[in-house]
């Protein structure tokens, strides 16, 4: 699969774009990376149907923007280092015939500054396939101005791809702190939240006799999505909580205990069952984590 370091170096010129040339006879990959970075970094993740926490989608934004920057200044560079001069194959030539004719060495056609092109399907013809060749299609070599010294001229663009670099990481830490701790304060949301939860819901199935818990309970946290389950089962010789056939008493003393602990930044969802578990799913809302950056 084609890389988009490949494509950035200029490694790569298997792309069907990739014989369009500028007013200057370069290659323009601006378009090509920005195209293949938008492709990349526009795929949704796994889950992504789920509410995310607002700083991973804060910085995965931003990281989406620096990323695409830093392609284009990267993809203007490489078009400027990268000029070809295209002579079209003339009926009856072969590939070495006209790498010759271009080059004055036959053997150039194993170079991979080399490229043979179609002008019709804007495709690179494959060198295992230098065996045929058509007149009319363009024989393109990288001219000398890319193996030469970097001039002048040509540091303004390293200074933009340093700065963008620099931005990007910059970017990437700031973002990365935020992100780890608004993720430490929903979690601790989540698990105090849960805590007294579970302490209310089993309050009144403790007796003044019973030395074991009357249930056995979990809590599983999502940070990303924001999202804490609440998992209960029976304790030993007990068979409540289950939706099997006491779904109206879990209902109950969900309500119940949403109802003592109403401060609370959670939105419950329906109870369901995963195995001999109730899970209890809640979302935590935005308001918890900007709140709790400020």
């Amino acid at each position: 699969m084609t890389s988009l370091l490949d494509i950035l170096a200029g490694r790569d010129t298997s792309l069907g774009l990739a014989s369009q040339k500028t007013k200057a006879g370069s290659i323009d990959r601006t378009g090509i990376c920005l195209e293949f970075a938008l492709r990349l970094h526009e795929r949704e993740p796994v889950g992504s149907k789920q509410m995310s926490s607002p700083i991973w989608t804060k910085f995965h934004v931003s990281y989406r923007v620096v990323l695409l920057a830093l392609a284009a200044l990267i993809a203007a560079r490489s078009a400027v280092a990268q000029p070809l001069r295209c002579t079209a194959i003339r009926p009856g030539d072969t590939a070495t015939q006209v790498a010759k004719r271009i080059t004055g060495e036959a053997r150039s056609t194993r170079e991979s500054w080399f490229q043979i092109v179609d002008p019709a399907t804007s495709r690179v013809v494959p060198k295992a396939s230098y065996d045929y060749v058509r007149a009319g299609w363009n024989a393109c070599v990288v001219t000398e101005t890319s193996t030469v010294a970097p001039s002048v001229s040509s540091a303004p663009p390293n200074f933009a791809l340093w700065a963008a670099l620099l931005a990007f990481i910059a970017l990437a830490t700031r973002g990365a702190e935020d992100y780890f701790s608004h993720r430490a304060k929903a979690v601790t949301a989540m698990r105090q939240f849960g805590q007294r939860f579970l302490q209310e819901f089993e309050r009144p199935l403790i007796g003044p006799d019973l030395a074991a818990r009357p249930i056995h309970s979990r809590l599983r946290f999502t940070p990303r999505s924001a999202r804490l389950d609440i998992l209960i089962a029976p304790g030993a010789g007990h068979s409540y909580p289950n939706l099997t056939d006491h779904r109206h008493n879990v209902e109950y003393d969900l309500e119940r205990v949403l109802h003592v602990l109403r401060d609370h930044p959670f939105v419950n969802g329906p109870p369901y069952m995963n195995g001999a578990w109730v899970v209890l799913p809640f979302q935590l809302t935005p308001g918890i984590t900007q709140a709790g950056g400020k």
